[in-house]
């Protein structure tokens, strides 16, 4: 009987390491430098074959100006008869990253124009929006333990904080909407939690929504702008299927007055792309919009570092564990 039993358990332990292997492997690639890519698609949430897009390698960028470690998180506008990229900028000899430009006519061939924002904290994931005919960047901005709002004095350049949104609060890429309806902010927590905060106007009260917990997990981390369309919003969303950086989710949420509703619209949109080198560990980072009849998307990857994999065992545990207790939430108790 006792046999029996421990052979049972033998099985069963066999069996649930098998599951968080499957679902989040114990053995993730070695990621290196990031890169960027971008290019035109038909529809949205699909993007073109990645073979036939552009790609702004960190390399190109280290040929150019010689001090770069890599190159993430870009945002783009198009005014008027330009686009403007932002995005992540880590130098070789500097400690924290900045914020660089890129700038293009066609969306296809961009020059460097800079480094256009720089603080004493590490900076990244530059979501920059036009409201009301203002140009404001929402960086995150943990290093200041703020989520801080700046404002364009000379568009694209002379960004300067015109508000804290969110004071004494540390979040992870923090991504806004704003509609004349509804004003939302999203971002992650050191706990893999994403946190949903609501305001009545930009420069507004910010506050937890009554459901402040949107989701959970191994996919809990914004990772690009939020996209409305006739059926709601679709969020961009980091997945740790593989690891940090390895792929990239969409999400539809679904607005009623104040309650909402959460769930999955596309599994892995932005994952690995083994016949391109700039991406072959991964992508995790998405901002596409309509410009015309057209989409437009930016995108980033990192590269593999070498051929070996690193070995990680207490993510995985913990990332399917709070897989399961997010899975419990959304379906038994909302």
């Amino acid at each position: 009987m006792i046999k029996k039993i421990s052979l049972l358990l033998l099985i069963l332990g066999i069996g649930i390491i098998a599951i968080i292997n499957y679902r989040i492997p114990f053995f993730k690639p070695a990621g290196g430098p990031w890169s960027i890519g971008f290019g035109f698609s038909s529809t949205y949430p699909k993007c073109n074959n990645f073979k036939k897009n552009k790609i702004y390698s960190f390399e190109e960028l280290k040929k150019q100006i010689g001090n770069t470690q890599f190159i993430a998180d870009p945002f783009f506008l198009k005014e008027k008869d330009s686009f403007y990229l932002f995005f992540e900028h880590k130098k070789i000899n500097d400690y924290h990253a900045v914020i660089g430009l890129l700038t293009s006519k066609d969306g296809q061939h961009y020059q460097y124009r800079g480094t256009v924002l720089k603080e004493r904290f590490h900076l990244s994931y530059p979501q920059v929006f036009k409201y009301q005919n203002e140009f404001y960047m929402l960086p995150e901005s943990q290093g200041a333990n703020h989520v801080l709002l700046y404002k364009a004095n000379k568009f694209p350049f002379g960004w300067k904080v015109c508000d804290t949104l969110l004071a004494n609060t540390r979040l992870k890429d923090p991504t806004i909407y704003l509609s004349d309806t509804l004003k939302v902010i999203v971002g992650s927590d050191k706990n893999f939690k994403m946190h949903l905060y609501t305001a009545d106007k930009l420069q507004g009260d910010w506050t937890l929504h009554s459901r402040p917990i949107v989701m959970e997990g191994s996919e809990s981390r914004p990772g690009g702008r939020i996209f409305a369309d006739k059926s709601g919003l679709l969020l961009p969303v980091q997945s740790f299927h593989k690891g940090y950086g390895s792929g990239l989710s969409v999400y539809r949420l679904k607005f009623d007055n104040k309650a909402y509703t959460v769930r999955k619209e596309k599994h892995l949109l932005l994952q690995s792309q083994q016949d391109i080198k700039e991406f072959n560990a991964g992508m995790h980072h998405l901002d596409m919009q309509k410009i015309g009849n057209q989409y437009y998307s930016v995108y980033d990857g990192n590269q593999l570092e070498h051929n070996q994999k690193i070995f990680n065992y207490k993510a995985p545990i913990l990332l399917n564990c709070l897989d399961l207790k997010d899975w419990c939430r959304q379906n038994l108790i909302y």
